[in-house]
């Protein structure tokens, strides 16, 4: 079997285990495919595996914990939509709010019932106090980014600060999670810690930037989020030109209908002439080579770099 079909068997290992209904289990199966599609099949178990690998790790060690990282990140991706109003056309997003909660809910839990397989006993404590810090620090720069919305402008700052809690966290815990599993001594698992989070951050900033104009499925611009792009723009136009932002965001606010073919022609424009693209690709650009610095420094063999080098691009 390949990684994939082993990570399958797990999570339906785990399911078979779980006494949920066969209906639940369907559904669960059905987004972990839809989710898959968008993202790469068990991109969140695959990071987990590869990190342990690399400092050295066993394959059954690291399952258990890349199963939790998988389906912890699935119930994380379906509350950030249902809280975001995003990804229409996601299956979370077209049943009732309140059942996509429940189910969220669900799977949340079925990631600590993996962790309780873990057989060392240190290592469980360990993975679930990263699994647990996490999903705080999420939820704190969740509640940021909301306070954040009704604010006319934010900082770089605290735009970072927020991405660090959110997806540098998750990318950093999956690449911790999976060198404790590996064994690795505390300054390597800081050290793959601090890979992810550069990782997680290269990510986010990557899709701020396409997510910007993609006004039919993304909700950014239309929300008035505070991604980098806007941040951006916010802090380098001028008087004139933040205004014909605030004015398109306003009508962009009000609804699609409201923001036709002429807007969406100011908006692109605003963001080409101000240099957003370039900005965004410079700050990715930055983050990557610190975590390639990252990587020349951790003391593991150049063979076992190779996939986590192929990470960064």
């Amino acid at each position: 079997m390949n990684m994939d079909q082993i990570i399958a068997k797990e999570i339906k290992l785990l399911l078979t285990e779980s006494g949920l209904s066969e209906g639940v289990v369907c559904i669960i199966n059905s987004w972990l495919d839809s989710n898959f599609r968008i993202k790469g099949r068990y991109g969140w178990a695959q990071l987990t595996l590869l990190t342990c690998d690399s400092t050295g790790g066993f394959l059954e060690v690291g399952l258990q914990g890349a199963v939790a990282m998988e389906l912890y990140a699935l119930a994380a991706d379906i509350l950030d939509d249902i809280q975001d109003q995003d990804n229409n056309d996601l299956p979370w997003r077209k049943v009732p709010p309140a059942q996509a909660i429940n189910l969220a809910t669900c799977i949340l839990v079925l990631s600590y019932k993996a962790l309780s397989n873990i057989s060392n006993r240190r290592h469980f404590e360990d993975v679930s106090n990263v699994l647990n810090q996490m999903g705080l620090q999420a939820c704190d720069g969740q509640f940021q980014e909301f306070l954040n919305d009704s604010k006319e402008r934010i900082s770089l700052e605290e735009y970072f600060e927020i991405i660090k809690k959110k997806s540098g966290g998750i990318t950093a815990s999956a690449c911790k999670i999976g060198a404790i599993l590996g064994g690795a001594d505390q300054a390597l698992v800081n050290q793959l810690e601090q890979f992810g989070m550069k990782l997680g951050i290269m990510s986010q900033i990557k899709n701020d930037l396409a997510d910007f104009l993609n006004l039919e499925t993304k909700s950014d611009f239309i929300t008035g989020r505070k991604t980098l792009p806007f941040v951006y723009l916010l802090h380098v136009l001028n008087e004139i030109k933040a205004e014909e932002l605030k004015c398109l965001s306003s009508l962009a606010i009000k609804g699609l209908d409201e923001f036709g073919s002429k807007e969406r022609g100011q908006l692109r424009e605003l963001v080409v002439n101000e240099g957003t693209i370039h900005y965004c690709s410079v700050i990715h650009e930055m983050y990557k080579q610190r975590a390639m610095e990252i990587l020349d420094a951790i003391p593991i063999s150049e063979k076992r770099k190779e996939k986590l080098i192929q990470l960064v691009g």
